[in-house]
This record gives C-alpha cells, sequence and structure tokens, in this order.
C-alpha cells in the first residue's frame, strides 16, 4: 500500500484528527559516507524526523522517522559524522518524502503559483 516506506520498520500508525501519525525507524545495518563512500556501522546519536507525506484518503499523513547519524571511518575524510538517508522517502534537510514533493512538482508545473497552492492547500512560497 505504501511502498516509499518498504525499507523503514513502522512500528506504530495512529490517527489524530484528520492526520495519520506514521512512526517508523530505519533497519540497514549501516550507511554510505555521503564525503568519501566508506560505509559506516559505528552508530553516533540518533534523532527524529518529521516529514509530510501524500494524503492518503482525504486524511493528512505525517512520518516520525528516527534515523541515525553515523562516525566516517575514514581517517582523510572532512566529514567526522553524517545521517542516513532512505532512497525514495528522504533528502537532505527535506521535510516532505520524495513522493509528495514529486506530487507538489507536477501541480507547481502544471497549473503556476496561486492556483497550485489553492489546489494544494498549502501557502506559496515567499
Amino acid at each position: 500500500m505504501v511502498p516509499h516506506l518498504a525499507s523503514v520498520a513502522v512500528e506504530r500508525i495512529s490517527v489524530v484528527g484528520r492526520t495519520v501519525h506514521v512512526l517508523a525507524r530505519t533497519c540497514g545495518s549501516g550507511a554510505a559516507c555521503p564525503e568519501c563512500g566508506t560505509v559506516s556501522r559505528r552508530v553516533h546519536s540518533r534523532y527524529r524526523r518529521q516529514l509530510a507525506d501524500t494524503a492518503s484518503g482525504g486524511q493528512e499523513v505525517r512520518v516520525d522517522l528516527l534515523v541515525r547519524r553515523f562516525l566516517c571511518g575514514s581517517g582523510g575524510c572532512a566529514r567526522k559524522t553524517f545521517a542516513e538517508q532512505v532512497p525514495g522517502l528522504t533528502a537532505r534537510y527535506g521535510r516532505r518524502t520524495c513522493q509528495l514533493r514529486g506530487v507538489l512538482e507536477a501541480v507547481a508545473l502544471a497549473l503556476g503559483g496561486r492556483a497550485g497552492a489553492r489546489l494544494t492547500g498549502r501557502r506559496p512560497a515567499r
């Protein structure tokens, strides 16, 4: 039903008002450093990301994703720590899933600024 969540472990789904909250965590054994490509399994810390996702059944969907920061094991790498990304779900510094971003881009291209904002119920960026 939600293929973009297949690579994470969904722990709980709850409905609060008109919002569906999905609590999930990453489940890979390690991640590659975006700077040097070295795969690391040494976890530095964890933090929670809140992502807006495409609507389901007319209800807003929020994904609360627990991700890990890893220590880069390469001595010559300038990056000491990095956060893991979930392909097809997250992007660096993103607050929307890749799927929602694609939908919003398609609406923006088809309708333009104000009409697209009215259709999606989002305020236009200033």
